[in-house]
């Protein structure tokens, strides 16, 4: 394995991890602060993100976007497999890593593989099987 091999193999985990955190703090941010508006929860998490990811300084400018669109998208799938009413609903760690799976899937692409008739585990394995498998 060559070293082009090797860096594109490190960046695939660390976007993988990166979902699933981004995905985690969501549900913790929803439990423990309720109270709160949904930008001022967003605004929390982006910079939880923020502060665990160091990037080089010249890339900084970039983070704070990037991880915004990275928390849309993760609340965006999460509305589709919990509703808008997320209060009192955990999440396995296998959910929550299915879930990350398909966070850089678009929006109409995920809810063509869900149904309002499904459970919360048959929402997350359609979307996982059709879009989180590679």
């Amino acid at each position: 394995m060559n070293v082009k091999e090797l860096l594109a193999r490190f960046a695939a985990g660390a976007v993988s991890s990166l979902k699933v955190w981004a995905v985690q703090m969501v549900m913790e941010t929803e439990r423990s602060i309720p109270g709160e508006s949904s930008a001022e929860k967003r605004r929390y998490v982006v910079a939880r993100l923020d502060d665990m990811v160091k990037l080089p300084w010249y890339l900084e400018p970039f983070d704070g976007p990037l991880f915004g669109l990275l928390v849309d998208m993760a609340c965006e799938k999460l509305n589709l497999v919990l509703g808008h009413d997320w209060s009192g609903t955990e999440l396995s760690p296998a959910q929550v890593e299915k879930v990350a799976a398909v966070v850089d899937m678009p929006a109409a692409e995920a809810q063509a593989a869900v149904s309002e008739e499904m459970g919360l585990d048959e929402r997350i394995e359609a979307m996982y099987k059709k879009y989180g498998i590679k």
